[in-house]
């Protein structure tokens, strides 16, 4: 897959292409109906699969929104690039591109730009300054302009209800881990390299692997969780429980995750993790003292292990 970060004014792809439009946030099961649709079409026209998305997020641009997204940027583009997408492009987000109008967007991007054989869009899709281009306008646009148009609607979850990044970001931030991953492609997870703690945790029998939160990723609530995770440079996969939060019966203040692998003794310090979030176990809480602590965490292990089936 080719990746591109361009000002739109320096768009140009030369190959013909079939295009859809959209952040892609999660890369949902909605998502995965309009990618393999769109490399169907693609491939039926002799074309390209292409998205064309925005960085950074409108709503980092508009609201200064701090952990907002599902995915990294770097999962993204790693999904799409299992997915087989030819082109990820991604339009420079800014003031420029925000004055356009509809019909400016419409020639100036989509017209001199881009060689669109067809596009493919969902019906909720706005664009243009003030967001006054929908489907209709883009319709017709694709008719004037000889592109081939197809309106396709995001999956329902069984419910009537239509499979959105906004419906994931709900449940992620009350802790509904379970409902997430059950609309996403891929399950929730926060990658990081491993820094060192207070190390406190192989003093009490419970090693732990630490990383900071990532700042543009939606937070999770606090407490414990029971994970899968992937070591850099390792092939098995491993299962463990991870405490998110601030650490209240040691008075700590700053936020972290603490991963403890199950079964794992291997120094991992400096390497990158990657740490897929299953089942919420419970709300972090403070203890009175080490040993009421340790006993809790024998418990959530235990209840960790029972969610992850591990060792059955």
């Amino acid at each position: 897959m080719q990746y591109l970060k361009v000002d739109y004014k320096n768009l140009n792809i030369k190959e013909e292409i079939c295009l859809t439009i959209g952040n892609f946030d999660g890369i949902h099961k909605g998502h995965n109906k309009i990618l393999e649709k769109l490399k169907k079409e693609a491939s039926s026209l002799n074309a390209k699969s292409a998205i064309l998305s925005f960085d950074p997020h409108p709503k980092f641009y508009f609201d200064n929104s701090q952990r907002f997204l599902i995915n990294s940027k770097q999962k993204k583009i790693h999904i799409l690039e299992q997915k087989n997408i030819d082109y990820l492009i991604d339009l420079k987000f800014n003031q420029e591109l925000i004055d356009l109008s509809y019909s400016d967007f419409e020639n100036k991007i989509l017209f001199e730009n881009l060689k669109l054989k067809k596009i493919l869009i969902g019906n909720d899709f706005r664009y243009g300054n003030k967001r006054k281009g929908d489907i209709e306008t883009l319709k017709s646009f694709c008719e004037k302009a000889s592109i081939l148009y197809e309106n396709i609607d995001l999956l329902e979850d069984g419910k009537n209800t239509k499979i959105s990044s906004t419906q994931i970001r709900e449940f992620l931030s009350l802790g509904k881990i379970k409902n997430a991953n059950t609309l996403l492609e891929n399950p929730f997870s926060i990658k990081g390299l491993v820094i060192k703690g207070d190390q406190r945790g192989r003093t009490i029998g419970i090693p732990t692997a630490n990383l900071d939160y990532p700042d543009q990723i939606i937070q999770l609530p606090f407490g414990v969780y029971a994970v899968k995770i992937k070591v850099e440079g390792l092939d098995n996969n491993f299962f463990g429980i991870v405490n998110f939060g601030k650490r209240p019966t040691f008075d700590k203040s700053v936020e972290i995750i603490e991963a403890h692998i199950f079964d794992f003794d291997q120094d991992i310090y400096g390497k990158n993790i990657e740490v897929f979030f299953e089942s919420k176990i419970r709300d972090e809480k403070k203890f009175n003292g080490i040993k009421e602590l340790l006993n809790q965490i024998t418990l959530d292990i235990t209840i960790a292990k029972d969610k992850l089936n591990y060792g059955n």
